[in-house]
């Protein structure tokens, strides 16, 4: 057959990978996708969607849902908290956490538990990254939390039953600049061992390896962390000023290196 491979010879394309080929995921809040604005602008009152592709510049967002066979969406009710939509190019898809006031909560808490492996990822970008206006996803009464510190320092905070751990990830060179979209994966492997590591691809200084540059050494803290909301440390506090593109929780697996490429490329490539 002249090398032709068994998909050709079938006529059925090879699967392409999503973030469901990898097992365990609990929260998928994908870009463009599921997104909904019951206000505009001014607060009036109307029915917009990506779904419907009404949605229009300044709209004011009450949930982004979950995609795929996964269900936790995220919401708000509250007028002056809704994120809100933006039509420039660059940043189109994405939800604006503006002036350091908006936040969206879970439908259900996202609960990592102790001694259990998991990866995060999410692709953002900070317009302000003094703190306290970087966080990224939040809960545990803001005993958990996943935020940036300064332009180099990724912080994870854990729960201990009541005492917390801060894990910093500092990167050994580049910077996280304010004006440009970057993907974190934050990976917890080994089960008991707790053995984290965070990665970072953006800019091409960030950019080195196909598997995102490793921000810092690896750190160990197999401690629970339960997220309830996103932009935000908590609740009403350590709001985002900046843009989220893409969440993804993967509830008891660690992803490999060739998994990191697949999650990098995923995302990126939307």
């Amino acid at each position: 057959m002249l090398g032709l491979g068994n998909s050709m010879v079938s006529g059925v394309a090879p699967s392409e990978w999503t973030p469901a080929s990898l097992s365990n995921l609990q929260l998928w809040l994908k870009f463009n996708q599921n997104i909904t604005s019951d206000q505009d602008s001014s607060g009036g009152s109307h029915d917009h969607s990506t779904t419907a592709g009404n949605m229009a510049d300044a709209d004011k967002i009450n949930a982004w849902n979950a995609f795929g066979s996964t269900s936790v969406n995220a919401v708000q009710t509250t007028q002056a908290d809704k994120p809100i939509w933006e039509t420039d190019a660059a940043d189109v898809g994405g939800l604006k956490f503006a002036n350091a006031g908006k936040i969206l909560e879970l439908s259900a808490d996202v609960v990592l538990d102790a001694d259990t492996d998991f990866t995060v990822a999410i692709r953002f970008k900070c317009t302000d990254l003094s703190s306290p206006k970087s966080g990224l996803m939040g809960g545990g009464g803001g005993n958990e939390f996943l935020k940036l510190t300064n332009n180099t320092t990724l912080r994870a905070k854990i729960n201990h039953g009541g005492s917390t751990n801060n894990r910093d990830f500092a990167l050994a060179s580049g910077t996280i600049a304010d004006d440009e979209y970057f993907t974190i994966i934050l990976v917890r492997s080994d089960d008991s061992t707790g053995n984290l590591n965070a990665f970072i691809r953006g800019n091409e200084s960030l950019d080195g390896t196909a598997t995102g540059t490793q921000m810092g050494s690896q750190l160990t803290d197999a401690g629970e962390i339960t997220i309830d909301s996103l932009g935000v440390t908590h609740d009403e506090g350590g709001n985002l000023d900046g843009f989220i593109k893409d969440v993804l929780i993967w509830d008891g697996t660690a992803a490999s290196s060739g998994d990191r490429k697949e999650i990098f490329d995923y995302i990126e490539a939307q």
